[in-house]
């Protein structure tokens, strides 16, 4: 049966299950009056949408990377702090959705080290690129201060961000009705 599943109760025949929205098969529980959407944590999502939230992390590693770069970051650390938060945030939520288990949780955290460490990768590709050395010399040669750099990056500022959006998502799952209400 093809159906609507938007609000969550629809009168049906019984059956197994309902196509969703983009081809996504949603258990149900029926009966001959009605049809009750299970409690699933991740609400449907239109693919269209979908693939615009998950270049939120890459977009905005590229555009971190190169601002850090050419921009002042002390002055800009709150906006570049936030862009990269939301993009996070956003692939996130396109990946996992509203989930409440660990490895929704784990699989933020991964993607906020990741967007970090791709943005730190850009800034020292073209910090390298453009002539400029690192400043650092006592813990090592030009590509082993990167490699810190990047790496730093990715554990202290992707972790954190991660963290985080696993956290408001979490809270969105919960304030979200459930089925039994």
């Amino acid at each position: 049966l093809v159906g609507n599943i938007g609000s969550g109760i629809h009168t049906t025949t019984p059956v197994l299950s309902v196509r969703g929205r983009g081809g996504i098969l949603i258990p149900v529980m029926t009966t001959h009056a009605t049809t009750i959407r299970s409690s699933g944590t991740r609400p449907p999502l239109r693919l269209g949408m979908a693939r615009w939230l998950l270049l939120g992390a890459p977009c905005v590693a590229i555009v971190a990377g190169m601002s850090a770069q050419w921009l002042d970051f002390r002055a800009l650390r709150v906006p570049l702090l936030l862009l990269v938060g939301f993009g996070v945030l956003a692939t996130a939520y396109a990946t996992n959705g509203v989930r409440r288990d660990w490895r929704a949780a784990l699989t933020m955290v991964l993607i906020g080290a990741a967007t970090w460490a791709v943005a730190q990768s850009i800034y020292a590709i073209i910090h390298i690129a453009s002539g400029e050395r690192f400043h650092a010399d006592r813990f090592g040669a030009q590509w082993s201060q990167a490699i810190a750099l990047i790496a730093a990056h990715g554990v202290f500022l992707g972790a954190p961000t991660g963290i985080a959006a696993a956290m408001i998502l979490r809270i969105a799952a919960l304030r979200a009705p459930s089925a039994r209400d």
